[in-house]
């Protein structure tokens, strides 16, 4: 039996890498999908992959306009919105005291603002509808600071503290919010991240998406309130909460020869 049949579920950054995998994932399970990413061409041969039901919908998560028109367009075809996914999102490369601030705008639009602006359109209609779920996508590097990516690190603990908020803040309508924080995935993030002349990305070795994916679906049925993706990660985490200069000293020891020219 599948578990989300007839359920909608909008899923952002949908053309590739988790957002792909979070469409086959919930597709596989029955959802009426609408997947949103700027590639149109990519989105429309997803969306006949699945199988010809889900919704393509072009939109630019650093447009206001074009989030909620994205938001719209997907009530307006199925008749409701069951579950956001925001897992549209850019890295950035760079030291934070250097970096380009038009760079690090559009890294705050994609990864916050973006994801703001599509909660504030989705959560009237998930009142109406007497509940729903918003599932925020952001990443262990919104837990632990990783030096030469502050300004992604910045907008996923920002991230992670509107998941917090919106926790208590919607509770009583009815709407979940999961956070979900994987680690480092097999994906194009590195390729398509900006980056100074001085920083090398970290290398995209590391579990796939679909892992993680199935993580989120899981996680989704069981309303769960935040994952980490591998649990192993934790491990980090904790660590970091018990020894910050430790961590921070051994981090840079490591990382400054993978990520400095």
């Amino acid at each position: 039996m599948n578990k989300l049949a007839n359920k909608v579920v909008l899923i952002t950054g949908a053309s590739s890498g988790i957002g792909e995998a979070l469409a086959r994932v919930f597709a596989g399970e029955g959802a009426r999908l609408a997947l949103a990413a700027r590639s149109a061409e990519k989105l429309r041969a997803l969306a006949g992959s699945l199988g010809g039901g889900a919704l393509a919908l072009p939109a630019d998560m650093t447009v206001p306009a074009q989030v909620r028109q994205m938001v719209e367009s997907t009530v307006k075809h199925f008749g409701r919105l069951d579950i956001l996914i925001n897992n549209a999102g850019v890295g950035m490369y760079a030291p934070a005291a250097s970096m380009a601030p038009e760079q690090f705008e559009q890294v705050v639009a994609t990864n916050w603002l973006g994801p703001v602006h599509a909660i504030q359109s989705v959560v009237p209609h998930m009142r109406r509808q007497g509940g729903g779920q918003i599932i925020n996508i952001s990443s262990v590097a919104g837990k632990v600071a990783i030096p030469w990516m502050g300004a992604y690190c910045g907008t996923k603990f920002a991230l992670n503290a509107l998941s917090d908020s919106l926790r208590m803040e919607l509770a009583a309508d009815r709407i979940q919010v999961l956070s979900v924080c994987p680690g480092r995935i097999h994906t194009p993030f590195a390729r398509n991240a900006f980056r100074d002349t001085t920083t090398r990305p970290l290398s995209s070795d590391g579990i796939s998406a679909e892992r993680v994916a199935r993580a989120v679906l899981r996680a989704s049925l069981r309303g769960k309130r935040e994952i980490v993706v591998p649990a192993s990660n934790w491990t980090l985490v904790w660590l970091h909460t018990l020894f910050p200069r430790l961590i921070d000293y051994a981090m840079v020891r490591y990382l400054r020869g993978q990520m400095r020219k």
